[in-house]
């Protein structure tokens, strides 16, 4: 039996009212297109099913770069930053202006988000906001254009 020294935790796809004001903060509508990726992404396609995101569709975390543009990405459970970086290295899969949703993994200081926006920039994300819902972190970024190239000297 695993023991811990505190209660983890649990995903912001565990909390509709939470996972909603993420997406109000992210000035996310409910007739707008979302991807929704990662282990919790399943739960929290149904919660926006019901909540009437129809727009909202989920793809596996190894697809998701092969994916058009959408309006929003939604990541609702514990990312870390190497986690996100992989995940969006090669993807467009949000349209410029678009939103990017995410659950900052339980390790990052509520100070700040660590590595979260070193990751994003040369992405071509800008982090907007920052939320925290029942001792989640959840960082709301902007896609702003295309990813920089590092140029080698």
């Amino acid at each position: 039996m695993i023991t811990y020294a505190r209660q983890p935790t649990l995903p912001l796809a565990a909390d509709g009212e939470a996972m909603a004001r993420a997406l109000h903060h992210a000035g996310v509508g409910k007739d707008q297109s979302i991807w929704v990726t990662g282990p919790a992404g399943l739960p929290a396609l149904l919660w926006l099913y019901r909540a009437g995101y129809g727009g909202a569709s989920y793809v596996h975390a190894n697809r998701l770069a092969a994916m058009r543009p959408a309006d929003a990405v939604l990541i609702p459970h514990a990312c870390t930053p190497r986690e996100l970086a992989d995940l969006l290295r090669e993807a467009t899969c949000l349209r410029e202006g678009g939103a990017l949703v995410v659950q900052v993994a339980g390790e990052l200081s509520a100070d700040t988000l660590g590595d979260i926006p070193s990751i994003l920039e040369p992405l071509g994300y800008r982090v907007q906001r920052r939320l925290y819902e029942k001792g989640r972190t959840v960082c709301i970024a902007r896609r702003e254009g295309r990813p920089r190239l590092s140029v080698a000297a």
